[in-house]
């Protein structure tokens, strides 16, 4: 049957009606595959297959180089995924063997303009007196990112709009003379069932958070001859229990011959973590991956994301999962030790700080854990003199003096890092046990600061922070805090004359300034340390725990551990990283304007 089907392929790439790829010609092949359909009452029909290239040829393109083309579908799409499910069929009926595909892919390789193509057949091409066909997603705005294209290659084929006329609505398509439909339909699964359903199109398992709508779909095709729930979708973060694992678990069962299921086919694109001399950055390994490179998603993109991830821990495993599609952890290890112990530099807390207009970060902790409080500084060009001072930013407004806009400015030369830690006395000895971290030596060293009793005493942190400034000089500007859990402490410390500033710890307010420690952390050498922390062993020790999680905008925040689970802290990195927030908005220098002459 593989072999029938690659002849097929080349003949409709010789024909024109497919388009040949450089992927499928060079040997390019998926990562996992299920065993095709086969024994004397299965059999491949050509014809099928051509049928649903015309219709697909009829769909215009709708963006980028391809816009207003046939849509014309590439070698490697017909050859896994519509040459086996439409294709293969039953002799003596001819309804379709596989009912369920599964077809897992990285991002950018044209998943969901396929989607759309797919739905449209199934709703106006595949001969089905009232279809129900839905474009499903995990919420309602994605399932509108399958929809939507459905709508608009309708309108836009000539054959389509004149059959539908008026049944092209805003959200749902109808056609009048055989009864079907074809709608968006989002995850509230619960009031989906009794839906009688021929096609469904399920986009990006990874992000369904419950089994309901999928259930839904699954179970409401039974009335159907030949139904098809197709699944597309990029690897997850590797969750167990999730329902993308359910999933991938079953997927993995049928491929490897424990689970029978004809009825089935999946077919996984990705890379190979296992194969000998593995390297995620090679291009060869990049462009096994992705079979749509250099077409649907370019080259340059590819090469530049894998750039990025390779300069910036805190983007490989987003790296990993959207573009070699490798299942990873929903957190990362963040800052390599070496490049930590880079950046240690030489911190001189009596002229470092002197002066200086400094930002504060607190990280208030559970009463019985470490409390932190961080000053950080931007390093002034004097204390480089050697190296160029950051361009200053022109302000847009020069007559208003009196309330300058704060603006986001680039720290060239680093900051001085200075941080406090607390203890409750009576806890650092169980701490102590479960964390293997040496805290009553570092207490003795002085690193460490101890309060009376089994539960911090924030009114000795407070002391402890002014009586610090003082020693230091530091002129402490703002101090940024979590909100959470932090009203009574934050009240006293406004009293005492400190500007507190909340800051909320979700990825719009923490990711620029978690990358600024990045960028500060991998962009140090011995010479050049750009995050002078004076090598600070209760920092070192966080730099070895501290890990971050990705959002799929590529925003990252560090993650904090679950105290009841992990021997992990991260207390004053999340101060560090609440001071930058503040430290990297502060007001810039100003240029006077000149006249300019002629």
């Amino acid at each position: 049957m593989a072999k029938a089907m690659d002849i097929l392929v080349a003949d409709l790439v010789a024909e024109g009606l497919v388009i040949g790829t450089d992927w499928l010609t060079g040997g390019g092949r998926p990562l996992l595959e299920t065993p095709l359909p086969f024994g004397p009452d299965v059999e491949l029909r050509p014809e099928l297959v051509r049928r649903v290239l015309g219709a697909f040829a009829a769909l215009p393109q709708l963006i980028g180089e391809w816009a207003g083309q046939p849509f014309l579908l590439l070698d490697w799409q017909v050859r896994y995924l519509i040459a086996p499910v439409f294709g293969i069929v039953y002799r003596d009926t001819g309804y379709r063997v596989i009912r369920t595909t599964w077809l897992e892919i990285p991002r950018k390789n044209g998943k969901s303009t396929l989607c759309s193509g797919l739905a449209l057949y199934l709703f106006a091409g595949d001969g089905e007196a009232g279809a129900q066909v839905y474009a499903a997603a995990g919420d309602r705005s994605q399932a509108g990112v399958v929809f939507g294209p459905c709508r608009d290659m309708a309108a836009g084929s000539p054959v389509l709009a004149g059959r539908l006329g008026a049944g092209i609505r805003r959200h749902y398509l109808e056609d009048a003379r055989t009864g079907s439909i074809l709608r968006g339909l989002s995850s509230d699964g619960a009031r989906q069932h009794g839906l009688n359903i021929h096609g469904a199109i399920v986009d990006e398992v990874h992000v369904h958070k419950t089994p309901d709508l999928i259930d839904a779909l699954e179970t409401g095709t039974g009335s159907r001859r030949q139904p098809l729930v197709v699944f597309i979708t990029t690897a997850d973060e590797g969750r167990d229990g999730s329902v993308y694992n359910t999933k991938r678990e079953y997927l993995d069962g049928v491929a490897a011959g424990t689970i029978d299921a004809r009825t089935f086919y999946g077919v996984l694109f990705g890379a190979d973590q296992t194969a000998e001399g593995f390297d995620p950055f090679d291009p060869a390994t990049i462009f096994a991956a992705n079979p749509g490179h250099g077409i649907t998603v370019l080259d340059d993109y590819l090469l530049a994301a894998a750039d990025e991830a390779r300069q910036s821990p805190s983007q490989l495993n987003r790296y990993l999962r959207l573009h070699l599609n490798i299942r990873t952890k929903q957190s990362v290890r963040w800052l390599p030790l070496d490049r930590w112990d880079a950046a240690a530099g030489t911190l001189d807390l009596a002229t470092a700080f002197a002066g200086r207009v400094t930002y504060g970060g607190l990280d208030l902790s559970a009463t019985t854990d470490l409390t932190a409080f961080a000053f950080v500084t931007p390093i002034p060009p004097e204390d480089r003199p050697d190296l160029d001072a950051p361009d200053e930013v022109l302000d847009d407004d020069p007559a208003d003096d009196e309330a300058p806009t704060l603006v986001r400015v680039a720290a060239g030369l680093g900051y001085y890092v200075h941080v406090l830690h607390w203890l409750p006395e009576e806890a650092v000895d169980e701490l102590e046990r479960r964390t293997n971290a040496p805290l009553r030596r570092w207490y003795e060293a002085g690193w460490l600061r101890l309060t009376e009793g089994n539960v911090v005493d924030y009114a000795q942190v407070r002391r402890d922070i002014h009586n610090e400034a003082a020693a230091i000089g530091a002129n402490l500007a703002e101090v940024a805090f979590d909100p959470w859990n932090a009203t009574e402490t934050v009240n006293e410390l406004t009293n005492e004359g400190l500007t507190m500033v909340p800051l909320r710890q979700g990825y719009a307010s923490l990711s620029a300034p978690a990358k600024e420690l990045e960028r500060l952390v991998m962009g140090s050498t011995v010479d050049l340390p750009l995050l002078v922390h004076g090598g600070n062993p209760l920092l070192r020790w966080q730099a070895d725990n501290i890990e971050v999680i990705t959002d799929p905008g590529g925003n990252i925040k560090p993650t904090k551990p679950d105290r009841r689970k992990s021997t992990k802290r991260i207390d004053g990195l999340a101060a560090t990283v609440n001071a930058l927030a503040r430290a990297m908005l502060r007001p810039p220098p100003k240029k006077k304007r000149r006249a300019v002459g002629f």
